[in-house]
């Protein structure tokens, strides 16, 4: 009878196994520890977009992914400090106006190379960054803001409360959309059903509607907007609900773009919405709107709308430079921060949510959220440094992808389509900054050996000289990619 093989107990499998998998894990955590929001700079890849997981462009569009770029950069070889400062002077030295510059390696906070980095400049929309990393910091990015209607002890007076969305479409919802992911019209459609069913003569007789704007406190303008800026409709009042990013609807209900106009009352114009389509909904019975109220403290809810991620709309603000949902995101992370939704609640927060990040806010202005108060005050090194803390801490990642990319959407559609600026084409992920004075670019960007350089670049002082800016800091991002 042959012999019984000898049998290797389970146990005496289990911490060899254990062990590899330890190591294994230890390995794929040392490539993730540079987030995907690096990987979605696809060298080569131009400015293609495409349907697969990435951050959202300004269209609703997302970056295909390209997990080699993290893996490259941990192979790539040492910055070349002085190849990269050559670079930069190369570009920079006549330049108009006066420039600002802060370039560093993505693995470090140290200047690999710059222009007077620690010089206070107004950073324009660059200031949106550090927004964005207030939004990071406070609130969940797969948060969605509520819009809800509750009504008390009387079934015939509704209180619209606002939740902070204010990108609210008239009609209904478009799951796709960012800019009108919810809508007044799908709310109204809840709201008929559920009074049906539960005050069916409040539903016959007609319903007041007050709108509850609570969760915004004090001015809602900053004093620090130049009162032209207000009248062209580059800023507007804020408000914690509002149609299309505080904008007036097309006469067919749809998203006005960037030109659209400013209603004069931003809440007030969505409760009207609102009204009208519950009006429909309940077969033409009357719905009045009877302006600003508390909703009763024994409300209970009757219908509610959920925006889109929060990240997304932050995605959403960087890629349009929209100044007045920077405004309202940024009120909405001061009220989650424990502050008031205000002027003044915005101003504590932002340099707050530096300094937690050990950025330095010594000698800095912060007026805003939206970078169009002249007064702000930020310098390129800061802008470098927010920019790294987006893209490389991991718990920030989904905020770090909201970055648009060079050629791509948004305000960087149309940019590095010259020759000399053509290298940074699908290579970089920036925000944008335009002001009449102002021509500021903040972003990271993958060099041709490898590496990634987050940089800032800031010029003050163009007025007149504003296309030839541009497209300055855009040769300069252009020539960083193969200095390296």
């Amino acid at each position: 009878m042959p012999a019984t093989p000898h049998k290797t107990p389970a146990r005496h499998l289990v911490w060899p196994v254990v062990c590899v998998l330890l190591v294994v894990a230890l390995v794929v955590a040392s490539v993730v520890a540079v987030p995907a929001a690096l990987a979605e700079v696809a060298p080569g890849s131009g400015a293609s977009t495409g349907t697969g997981s990435g951050a959202v462009d300004g269209s609703g569009a997302t970056a295909a992914a390209n997990p080699s770029v993290a893996g490259d950069s941990e192979e790539a070889p040492p910055v070349d400090a002085d190849a990269v400062q050559r670079a930069l002077d190369g570009v920079l030295d006549g330049a108009p106006g006066t420039a600002g510059a802060a370039v560093l390696a993505v693995d470090s906070d140290d200047v690999v190379a710059g222009e007077s980095p620690e010089r206070a400049v107004v950073p324009a929309s660059n200031q949106k960054l550090v927004t964005a990393l207030s939004l990071a910091e406070h609130l969940d990015p797969h948060e969605r803001l509520r819009t809800t209607v509750v009504t008390g002890e009387d079934p015939g007076k509704l209180t619209l409360v606002a939740g902070g969305d204010t990108l609210l479409s008239p009609g209904d919802g478009d799951p796709e959309a960012v800019n009108g992911r919810a809508g007044l019209g799908t709310l109204a459609r809840r709201t008929a059903d559920a009074l049906r069913e539960r005050a069916p003569e409040a539903a016959s007789n007609g319903v007041t509607v007050a709108v509850d704007t609570s969760l915004f406190t004090g001015a809602d303008l900053n004093p620090d907007w130049d009162p032209e800026d207000i009248e062209s409709g580059e800023i507007t009042r804020v408000a914690p609900i509002a149609l299309y990013s505080h904008r007036v609807p097309t006469a067919d209900g749809a998203d006005p773009g960037s030109q659209g106009s400013r209603p004069s009352d931003p809440a007030a114009a969505a409760a009207q919405a609102f009204a009208d389509r519950l009006s429909e909904q309940l077969g033409g019975a009357r719905v009045s709107v009877k302006g600003t109220a508390a909703a009763p403290q024994d409300a209970e809810e009757l219908a509610a709308v959920e925006s889109a991620p929060v990240h997304e709309q932050s995605a959403y603000m960087l890629a349009h430079s929209d100044n007045s949902l920077a405004e309202t995101l940024a009120r909405v992370a001061a009220v989650a921060s424990g502050r008031e939704g205000s002027v003044a609640g915005v101003q504590e927060m932002l340099p707050e949510a530096l300094q937690e990040q050990g950025i330095a806010t010594d000698g800095l202005a912060v007026k805003d959220a939206s970078g169009m108060a002249a007064a702000d005050r930020l310098t390129p090194l800061v802008l470098a440094r927010t920019v790294r803390a987006l893209v490389t801490e991991q718990r920030f990642a989904p905020y770090g992808r909201g970055l648009p990319v060079g050629g791509g959407a948004g305000t960087l559609a149309q940019r590095f389509d010259d020759s000399s600026e053509a290298a940074a084409r699908g290579r970089t992920r920036a925000k944008t900054g335009t002001l009449l004075d102002v021509a500021s670019l903040s972003g990271y960007v993958q060099c041709e050996d490898g590496n990634v350089l987050v940089y800032s670049l800031v010029l003050n002082g163009v007025k007149g000289k504003t296309d030839r800016a541009r497209n300055t800091v855009d040769t300069a991002v252009a020539a960083l990619t193969g200095a390296a």
